[in-house]
């Protein structure tokens, strides 16, 4: 058009929601005594479902097809652990970084048996008769890492090995971090022990550079410890990314929601589901995710389980399994 001397360029950031329709992705019982967990076991791009059960009791496997989780499989030993006492974690993540997600046990320190405390890890194979499976646990840290205050499992440095941070009471952060045949003894110190969320303290890359961050929920907001290669966590004051209190009734997760490459927050309510986006150096105000009550009985799960990108949820129950996807 004559006398126009430019264009207005305007950016339209599409709401937050998810599919809107729960979807039914398995039916009948999936054996998981003490834990269930999502990853990609199998290095397919979807996350999949892992049951973990009482010592000597075997891993059942869901995997998906991206629309659905296939009947469970035996994937033999992966829990290293004799009770389910709330000291133990249990994970999945790539601890070798060969893209399939591996069965973490983190074992507390006990006196009657010393010697088996630390990391315990069940690599995801396929075995010389072709078959996928977890290999027998194999010993990655004697030290203690699981934290009074609980574990959490996040690659910390971006180089593709999932690593453990141990939450000790008036203790810093202690990392066991993977150089993808081990995880790293003596521990490293990633942060100072003020680090806590009175809600949640949760880890995963808010910023979006690859790194994981420290997600502290609060009474009155959230604030964020972005990391650096060359401080970690150790970074004060935490920066404060919102003063808008947000957190679940059910649970609090970090995700991402849009596929932006920035952790986003996740509110499960006993009514509906919020969200709270990241713009890699705050929060935006809280969104509506899904109008309705989504929680499992057994577990409720954030996990790709599509492979699309973007972050589902996922809500195991005794006798059926839904999800909920991100669009």
């Amino acid at each position: 058009m004559a006398g126009v001397a430019g264009l207005l360029s305007l950016t339209v950031t599409a709401p937050a929601e998810a599919s809107g329709v729960p979807e039914l992705w398995s039916t009948g019982p999936f054996t998981a005594q003490i834990a269930v967990r999502a990853g990609d076991v199998n290095g397919d791009g979807k996350d999949d479902l892992a049951g973990f059960n009482t010592f000597q009791n075997a891993c059942y496997v869901k995997l998906s097809t991206g629309s659905g989780f296939q009947p469970q499989q035996d994937w033999s030993l992966c829990a290293n652990s004799l009770d389910d006492s709330p000291y133990y974690g249990y994970f999945l993540g790539d601890v070798d970084n060969d893209g399939r997600a591996d069965a973490i046990t983190v074992r507390p320190h006990t006196h009657s048996s010393p010697h088996i405390q630390g990391i315990f890890v069940s690599r995801s194979i396929i075995g010389t008769d072709g078959v996928e499976r977890f290999s027998p646990p194999t010993q990655w840290l004697n030290n203690t890492i699981a934290g009074d205050q609980g574990s959490l499992a996040v690659d910390l440095e971006g180089d593709g090995d999932t690593d453990v941070i141990g939450l000790f009471a008036g203790v810093p952060l202690l990392a066991a971090v993977s150089d993808g045949t081990k995880m790293l003894n003596p521990l490293t110190t990633w942060g100072p022990d003020t680090l806590r969320g009175e809600k949640a303290t949760l880890a995963a890359d808010a910023t979006g550079d690859g790194l994981a961050d420290c997600i502290l929920v609060d009474s009155s907001g959230m604030r964020v410890v972005p990391a650096t290669t060359e401080t970690r966590w150790h970074v004060t004051p935490p920066q404060q990314w919102s003063t808008t209190p947000f957190s679940g009734t059910e649970k609090t997760f970090t995700g991402d929601i849009d596929a932006d490459g920035k952790a986003d927050l996740i509110a499960v309510n006993d009514t509906d589901v919020q969200v709270m986006r990241s713009t890699g150096t705050g929060y935006s105000a809280p969104e509506a995710w899904y109008a309705g009550s989504f929680a499992g009985t057994k577990d409720t799960l954030t996990a790709d389980v599509d492979g699309d990108g973007d972050t589902d949820l996922v809500a195991v129950n005794d006798t059926d399994i839904w999800v909920l996807r991100s669009q």
